[in-house]
């Protein structure tokens, strides 16, 4: 268990290597443009500078963002870890923005066709959106498996899917248990009904101090040995895979790019990249 005083410290320097990687790069592609302003089409020259200088802001801010989660040594993943605290960066042109959202705070669909999750799964979805078509998704699903959301989105109208459901869904493969430090309540209501009474207090309880094992649950008044024990397949306090959304702004030139992060002790790595990707996992 870490003191809060060291998670204060690592955040800070996450925070700080960010930064200092954000400058030096800065500095590389101001040098890479010098020659251009000499161009007779300044503005446009502008406008592919500042995009050059947004994905260079956001890649450099994803490779500080593995070694800042290869420093994570907690045993347990919560809101008060310095990867889910970073703050928005200013630039000198602009700002740099990165959120970050553990993938098992999701409903798991690909364990819709797993027999141990499947009826949950397909539960939970139709406690999202009553109208979800429910078995053509199953159906896909047993001979496709998406790259991204996106994959499934696209096909949103055969599916009967709202936009607003992918927030609440996660294409990635996981081992179908949530992780309850950061499970939305839509989620832990519809995924984890036998907890609806008592999601209140899971929630006061996770801003307070997050779990750090999920045996912590039954602190919750009213969850006894029973209950615990009847999810306690269902549930955990890491998040192995991450979705990660950097936006950077320079000179009114947006950029954003998505990437899945695989991490664990000590170690951590960028499975997928995507550029100008929508980002599903905002709740709406």
């Amino acid at each position: 268990m870490v003191s809060d005083s060291r998670k204060t410290t690592i955040g800070n320097r996450g925070a700080v290597l960010v930064t200092v990687l954000l400058v030096v790069s800065a500095l590389l592609t101001l040098t890479v443009m010098q020659n251009e302003r000499a161009s007779a089409d300044y503005e446009a020259v502008s406008r592919v500078k500042g995009r050059l200088q947004g994905y260079v802001y956001c890649s450099t801010a994803l490779k500080a963002l593995v070694e800042i989660l290869k420093e994570d040594d907690n045993l347990y993943d919560g809101p008060d870890e310095s990867w889910a605290q970073l703050p928005t960066i200013p630039t000198e042109e602009g700002f740099l923005s990165i959120k970050i959202v553990p993938l098992n705070s999701r409903i798991p669909l690909l364990k819709i066709n797993d027999e141990a999750f499947s009826e949950r799964v397909e539960d939970a979805l139709l406690n999202i959106n009553p109208d979800m078509d429910v078995e053509a998704i199953r159906e896909h699903l047993r001979s496709v498996k998406p790259y991204s959301a996106t994959e499934l989105f696209l096909r949103r109208e055969a599916f009967n899917l709202k936009a607003s459901d992918m927030a609440f869904i996660n294409t990635e493969e996981t081992d179908g248990r949530i992780n309850i430090n950061f499970a939305p309540e839509e989620i832990i209501r519809a995924y984890l009904p036998e907890l609806e009474p008592f999601i209140e207090e899971i929630v006061k309880y996770r801003e307070e101090h997050p779990f750090k094992d999920i045996s912590e649950i039954r602190k919750i008044p009213g969850i006894d040995d029973q209950l615990y024990l009847s999810v306690q397949g269902l549930i955990t306090v890491k998040s192995p895979l991450l979705i990660v959304h950097v936006i950077s702004e320079v000179a009114d030139e947006a950029v954003d790019v998505i990437s899945v992060f695989q991490k664990g002790s000590k170690s951590a790595r960028i499975l997928k990249y995507f550029e100008g990707a929508r980002f599903f996992y905002e709740k709406p």
